[in-house]
């Protein structure tokens, strides 16, 4: 499978820090010159390796091996004693090559000893079996009958047939599994005959005259000049939105395009509908002309003989328009009904046995966007409509799920939420309805497109906090790698959508009206574990926000000094770190954090500070007075920055605290004996602290990270 030829390149080629499996079974071995370098070869019949710079022995190796204590190892008289004689017998060495080393100022034994140099015939044939074992697939099959001698079943992505082990012109003798190592190697199932290896230099050209050619990169490009050539004769461009080149290159050895053609009748469906059935389901190309319409058209790749194009396309087109003939039937079907009508069959659709029906998630839904929109029906959806984003978002919700009751999203299930977008304007519900209805699975991977409208993103991140807050409801969360839902994709969705979109809306806050749904849904959760659940999926969101951004290079104590703040939106959190990240080493910043750390030092003796009133009339000092009023002054400004993300002014205004803190410390006993006053200080730098502490934990920044 496509999957796995890539899956297999990747582990054979490695990457610049860590050398492929091949290479890092050969240097260990000692079988591998300086700047060696290794190709991989992958196609669908076959896993070839290439090296070049491989010795006809290993490579000179002396291995240093420390002994016993001088004084143990040597008698007085100068000679080995046993235990220094044992020692040097062990590693093979004579008791002239002994000699004396101090260590840390202890003085040991130590010999050199050069290692064995096997001959690379000798030493190839038994990593062959190390390479193939070492090599992780996924589903591998499991041969039906273990040959004599092997303790355990192979397991591989397919039956391997033949082994081809050469060291330059020689042909390396062996067997893995059974099979016999040999120099000759299938050609094309059809077109090409077994052929010899006689040298490992000559593989490629050799497979290429029986109509195989084994390089991924010349197959690639081989498509794609016939792809080009191919669109250009029916005067368009061709397209791949289903990314079917990456698999072509793995389904065909001796790749060749051709073209066919369908009725022009089906052009009557939406793209989404052709494309789907050109791509999912046969793996063709669309073409598009000069105006982006499609063609009735369409481009594949052959594996066969080039000879036989006029009768393969003649199959493909027959397939095609059958695919075709059905898509129509349900496409004018579902129109017939209506969105509408597919809507108020949702209730007898289970979405999860402990969670209810569909009927119950559109309701769910429809909450949850309420509490996005936070009530407000003022702003226009922007459809010319006049509706506004919470009726548009209502309407949307109740609707969102509807089509996956429909015949083409049965037909096709890639096409759900797309389907119900385009049923949507044919219903003439106006542009943001359908367009939210359409983008609200967006996006489908931590890389795929966003919803491009409000409505859609909101809608979006209704969906994704739903099916978050139901998996714990449920009590199927996600744990270690197992991910059945997709959660963590959904949870990076959210962070993505509310990053592009600015929404700073509070996550605890909506995770809690998620399961307020459920709850008014009839699910029974109880005050404890709702609170549980809460903090569990919002700090599951936060660690998406948390990959996002150290994958942009951001450093770890950044980022966790940023998401350290107190529970604020994912853009703010997102400010902090790319902030904190560009302001390090600015004076400012680094007296926001000394400010922070001196105050968070010792108001962390008393954890009750936080929660005590500063009370002016116990000030005895004029620095306690000071400090109060720089607080005074800071506070109201600092606040207003934060919420505005001005993230420099906020760290200004904190780092303007600082010299009234330092002379705070130089002039005032924090920890007086009198306990009233003792406390009140302790409570004035608790509350230095939480100000501060809104910007960031700076006690998270190691020292010199500023």
């Amino acid at each position: 499978p496509y999957k796995v030829c890539e899956s297999v390149i990747r582990q054979l080629e490695g990457t610049p820090e860590q050398p492929g499996l091949a290479l890092s079974l050969l240097a260990g071995e000692r079988l591998l010159e300086e700047g060696a370098a290794a190709s991989v070869l992958v196609s669908p019949r076959r896993i070839a390796v290439l090296v070049d710079g491989v010795p006809g022995e290993q490579l000179a190796h002396v291995q240093e091996f420390r002994g016993p204590k001088a004084e143990i190892a040597f008698a007085e008289d100068g000679s080995l004693t046993k235990a220094g004689a044992g020692f040097a017998r062990s590693r093979g060495a004579a008791a002239e090559d002994v000699r004396r080393e101090v260590v840390d100022g202890t003085e040991f034994i130590f010999v050199s000893v050069e290692a064995e140099r096997r001959e690379a015939r000798d030493v190839i044939p038994e990593l062959v079996a190390r390479l193939i074992t070492g090599l992780q697939i996924p589903r591998g099959m499991r041969w039906g009958a273990r040959p004599a001698g092997a303790s355990e079943y192979l397991r591989f992505s397919r039956p391997i047939r033949w082994l081809v082990v050469k060291l330059g012109g020689e042909t390396l003798s062996g067997e893995f599994y059974g099979l016999p190592l040999g120099d000759v190697s299938q050609g094309h199932r059809v077109l090409g005959a077994p052929a010899t290896v006689a040298d490992a230099g000559a593989y490629e050209r050799l497979l290429e005259d029986q109509k195989v050619i084994v390089s991924q990169h010349e197959r690639t490009r081989l498509i794609r000049e016939g792809l080009d050539a191919a669109a250009e004769q029916l005067g368009g461009s061709w397209s791949d939105p289903g990314d079917v080149l990456a698999e072509a290159v793995y389904l065909a050895e001796w790749p060749s395009v051709a073209r066919g053609s369908f009725d022009e009748r089906h052009l009557r469906l939406p793209d989404e509908v052709l494309v789907t059935a050109m791509q999912s389901h046969q793996r063709y190309f669309p073409v598009r002309d000069a105006d982006g319409r499609l063609l009735p058209a369409f481009l594949y790749v052959s594996n066969g003989d080039p000879a036989a194009a006029p009768l393969v396309t003649r199959g493909n087109e027959r397939v095609l328009d059958g695919r075709l003939d059905d898509a129509e039937f349900a496409y004018d079907r579902d129109l017939a009904e209506g969105l509408s009508a597919m809507a108020a069959r949702l209730g007898a659709v289970v979405f999860h046995e402990k969670l209810g029906s569909l009927a119950d998630k559109a309701s769910r839904l429809g909450g949850l966007v309420a509490a996005l929109v936070g009530g407000r029906d003022e702003s226009s959806a922007g459809n010319g409509s006049g509706d506004s984003i919470a009726e548009t978002l209502r309407t949307a919700a109740r609707l969102a799920k509807a089509d996956l009751v429909s015949q083409t999203v049965i037909e096709f299930p890639v096409l759900q939420g797309i389907m119900g977008g385009l049923y949507a304007e044919a219903a003439g519900l106006g542009d943001a309805v359908a367009r939210a209805v359409g983008e609200h699975y967006r996006p489908l991977s931590a890389t795929a497109p966003l919803p491009t409208t409000v409505c859609g993103s909101l809608l979006a991140v209704a969906d994704k906090l739903d099916n978050i807050a139901g998996a714990w409801v449920a009590g199927e969360k996600p744990s270690g790698s197992r991910d059945p839902y997709g959660l963590r994709r959904a949870a990076m969705g959210i962070v993505r959508i509310a990053l592009e979109f600015n929404l700073r809306f509070p996550l605890a806050g909506l995770l809690a009206a998620a399961v307020d749904q459920f709850e008014l849904q009839g699910v029974d959760v109880d005050g404890e574990r709702r609170t549980a659940i809460v903090a569990e999926t919002a700090a599951f969101v936060r660690e998406r926000l948390q990959v996002l951004l150290l994958d942009e290079g951001l450093p770890f104590p950044t980022v966790e000094a940023a998401l350290g703040a107190p529970a604020v939106d994912l853009p703010s959190l997102a400010v902090r770190a790319r902030g904190f990240a560009a302001m390090a080493g600015r004076e400012s910043f680094e007296d926001a954090v000394i400010a922070y750390n001196r105050c968070a030092a010792l108001a962390a003796k008393d954890p009750a500070a936080g929660a005590r009133s500063v009370d002016p009339a116990l000030f005895s000092d004029d620095a306690e007075r000071e400090l109060a009023a720089a607080f005074e002054a800071a506070r109201g400004p600092l606040l207003d920055s934060l919420d505005n993300l001005e993230l420099e002014s906020a760290v200004g205004f904190a780092a303007g605290l600082r010299p009234a803190v330092d002379r705070y410390f130089d002039a005032v006993l924090v920890m007086d004996p009198d306990d009233a006053v003792r406390a009140n200080r302790l409570a004035q730098l608790a509350a230095v602290t939480g100000l501060i502490g809104r910007i960031g934990a700076f006690s998270r920044l190691p020292l010199g990270q500023t």
